[in-house]
């Protein structure tokens, strides 16, 4: 893994309160404490000092009076006001010691102070005198008030959330480290409460705890209270996460299109890629900005990204025309005797919600076809029959793909034939007579531009009786199995037969003579990053694609799973799903079987399957998912109503109006699965820049590294 270097974020146990003071503007003071909520006196010199004191600013106050320093029933008279006699009490000294603990408040309104009725009035009439002075409503220096009326006027109150505690503890090795707490264990009504906004070193430790440098840390954005910048004083904050929290687990990333939303899961999956290279990664890329360098990027799509030995990913598109290391097609052989398994599946897909007699039969006798390693295990008659069933069960599927897509070096079937049924078949078909080989069986292939093994037993079904009339057995050469396949032939009356499978050809790529799911599978389980392109092809296909994919990831995991021996562990595998509200619904009304996404979400952690997911609409995604995603970023959204609903989670309800309105892109609020409190975050752009700055890769043009870390090598 690439380390950036030092980020400023000492790790725990070096860290101190003091540090966490130091540099701090001081904004105000406590004058009405509590456990979930307090209220400071500010001034407007010190709010303006500090630059400003936004909604959702992260304070942090410390007592300046605690322990010695809180007066005890002995040290007054109990009478009277002073003591009879001196008392061993001495007047604090509050820079004395170093606190022992300090509270995290968030800023949430405006409060009320004792006085506050009394400096309305004195606002209102000063304003009331500047702007109806005799210039019109332009004051003149007349027209304020008079300084010590203004110093006055400029004290108000804040209203403060508290967020916690930082307090001293002891780590495994009995070293001692600030820590958090997401409560306060008590508070001190007499405790001068002192209030400050930390600087942008400790704000970048606070928003990042409590990822250190002795984690895996990975810098998110830069901590942002609003998009408004009038005090800009050049410094930023990151907000840094721990890599390691993403691994494995439901991340849920909200927001309206053009939000941020995929830019954010570039950067999660950019720095997986950099920290685990046993992690494999699935993203499904629906406009092609994962898998191809584009101008919001600059040159640096994760489908580009190269380390010293080449390319970190593989693309995989329906389009593709070269089969090299990279750019491989999103299909498979579909007559390949290798995909049976693949072929079936597609089949089931293509006819689920066909409600015709014989289509069901077709489905149900489809599910049964032998594969070749099955065949191995019959004999005699069964393992003749089983050899028929398959052949015309290929016939169908060459019929529906295109007679003239069986390519030349398909591999012949071979089939015993009686010479009698042989004779029917040839006395019947208008293309060309099918002869035995010198083995005594009848090979079905692509000879001479013909399609052998669709013209067989397509004059086999339109003849079936006569077929059987010739068969001098007790039994027919055709039983209920094989008509079932040899109806899908037949197209007359209302039956439409292997027409309703023309679809298959967009599934099917003759120079494919594997099993793309499964592809796909062994490169995610050897931890590579797998960019799926899925930007061009009919909306039907992808999704059927994708979900053939995950489906087949789950099965493999699954069956790991239960062969897992105790020193072995799963392969780590995340996936990344955009419009993931188009693929959460629980069930498909044409079909009985539960959507792979949605299993994939509620049961992929225990398979070691991670999922990262982006939508804009927060109930389209299942309570149980929501309940369970670990972290949470969240863009403008514009609907009151999902608003409401991410309000159930975390304290996200604080930040409605803010989600509603701030519309900047990038703009979000982070909450990981350690992080204790929600944090307001500039997500960075992935770039050149971040690129060079958290991972060890860069983007070769031309054989040369156009983006490389400083100080690797090009070559």
């Amino acid at each position: 893994m690439s380390f950036p270097g030092n980020i400023g974020l000492p790790p725990r146990t070096e860290m101190t309160l003091q540090k966490l003071f130091s540099g701090a503007d001081h904004v105000g003071g406590v004058f009405s404490p509590g456990h979930e909520k307090c209220q400071i006196l500010t001034n407007d010199k010190w709010t303006q000092d500090a630059g400003g004191l936004p909604k959702h600013s992260l304070l942090i106050a410390r007592p300046l009076l605690e322990g010695d320093a809180i007066v005890s029933e002995d040290d007054v008279h109990k009478g009277h006001r002073l003591p009879e006699e001196p008392t061993e009490f001495n007047q604090p000294d509050p820079q004395g010691n170093e606190s022992t603990h300090a509270l995290l408040l968030r800023v949430t309104g405006p409060a009320d102070i004792p006085q506050e009725g009394r400096l309305q009035t004195n606002r209102y009439d000063a304003i009331r005198e500047a702007i109806t002075g005799d210039d019109g409503g332009t004051p003149s220096a007349e027209d304020f008030v008079d300084v010590l009326t203004r110093r006055e006027m400029q004290y108000s109150g804040i209203e403060t959330k508290i967020l916690g505690t930082f307090y001293y503890d002891e780590n495994e090795n009995g070293d001692k480290r600030l820590s958090f707490s997401s409560d306060v264990q008590t508070f001190f009504s007499a405790g001068h409460y002192v209030v400050h906004k930390p600087d942008d070193k400790a704000l970048q430790w606070i928003a990042s705890y409590p990822t250190t440098e002795d984690t895996s840390p990975v810098k998110l954005g830069d901590v942002r209270y609003t998009t408004t910048n009038i005090w800009d004083d050049a410094t930023e904050s990151g907000m840094y996460f721990d890599v390691e929290e993403f691994i494995g687990a439901k991340t849920a990333v909200f927001g309206m299109t053009r939000k941020g939303k995929s830019n954010t899961m570039k950067i999660i999956a950019g720095a997986i890629e950099d920290h685990d290279e046993s992690v494999g990664q699935l993203i499904f890329d629906p406009s092609g900005e994962y898998a191809y360098k584009n101008q919001q990027d600059n040159e640096c799509a994760l489908g580009e990204l190269h380390d010293s030995d080449g390319p970190i990913s593989t693309v995989y598109k329906f389009a593709a025309k070269d089969d090299d290391d990279r750019y491989k097609p999103l299909r498979s052989n579909l007559l390949a005797h290798s995909n049976l398994n693949v072929t079936k599946q597609y089949v089931q897909q293509e006819l689920a919600g066909e409600d015709a007699d014989y289509i069901g039969h077709f489905r149900s006798t489809s599910a049964d076809i032998p594969s070749e390693n099955d065949l191995g295990s019959l004999h005699g008659s069964d393992y003749r029959r089983a050899r028929w069933l398959r052949s015309a069960y290929y016939a169908v599927i060459s019929k529906a793909i295109g007679e003239d897509s069986l390519p030349e070096d398909f591999d012949p079937m071979y089939i015993g034939v009686n010479s009698d049924v042989l004779e029917v078949v040839n006395n019947n078909t208008n293309t060309t007579d099918h002869s035995k080989s010198a083995g005594g069986d009848v090979p079905l292939e692509y000879d001479d531009g013909v399609n052998t093994l669709v013209d067989f037993w397509e004059t086999v079904a339109e003849n079936i009786d006569e077929v059987n009339e010739a068969y001098e057995e007790d039994h027919d050469w055709v039983d209920d199995d094989l008509e079932s396949v040899l109806k899908m032939l037949q197209t007359s009356g209302s039956k439409s037969g292997w027409r309703k499978l023309t679809d298959l050809s967009d599934y099917h790529s003759p120079k494919r003579d594997v099993d793309v799911a499964n592809e796909i599978y062994q490169k995610l389980a050897s931890g590579e990053l797998v960019v799926v392109d899925i930007s061009n092809g009919l909306q039907n296909v992808i999704t059927a694609e994708k979900e053939r994919l995950v489906g087949h990831i789950l099965k493999e995991s699954m069956q790991r799973f239960r062969e897992l021996d105790e020193d072995e562990s799963l392969p780590k595998i995340q996936l990344y799903l955009e419009e993931a509200h188009q693929h959460f619904d629980e069930y498909d009304s044409d079909r009985d079987e539960m959507n792979p996404f949605v299993t994939l979400a509620k049961e992929g952690a225990k398979f070691e399957i991670g999922l990262a997911y982006a939508t804009q609409e927060v109930t389209s995604v299942d309570a149980r998912v929501r309940a369970n995603t670990a972290n949470w970023i969240v863009t403008h959204i514009n609907s009151g109503k999902e608003i409401r609903e991410l309000g159930e989670y975390y304290n996200f309800s604080e930040f409605g109006e803010s989600i509603r309105n701030v519309e900047d892109v990038g703009y979000a609020r982070a909450k990981t699965y350690s992080g204790e409190y929600i944090v307001p975050v500039m997500v960075s752009l992935f770039d050149k820049e971040w690129v060079r700055e958290n991972t060890q890769f860069g983007v070769k043009k031309d054989g040369e590294f156009v983006v490389k870390r400083e100080g690797e090598s090009t070559e």
